[in-house]
């Protein structure tokens, strides 16, 4: 692999890992949030998003 195509996979293998930490961390909290309902959907629309930002890496890397 070029330097380049090597730097832009290990980045994109970085921004993947961040995502899975991000779902891991939000879903912790989510569960803490059962008397804040509206903060609690704010956060599961978040978590969604997260889920499909990392699907979307994941197609890149494939």
């Amino acid at each position: 692999m070029t330097e380049p195509k090597e730097r832009l996979v290990q980045w994109l293998r970085d921004a993947h890992a961040m995502e899975e930490q991000a779902e891991t961390i939000l879903s912790g909290q989510i569960e803490r949030l059962e008397n804040y309902p509206e903060i609690r959907d704010r956060m599961n629309t978040h978590l969604e998003e997260t889920r499909q930002q990392a699907k979307r890496l994941e197609q890149c890397l494939d």
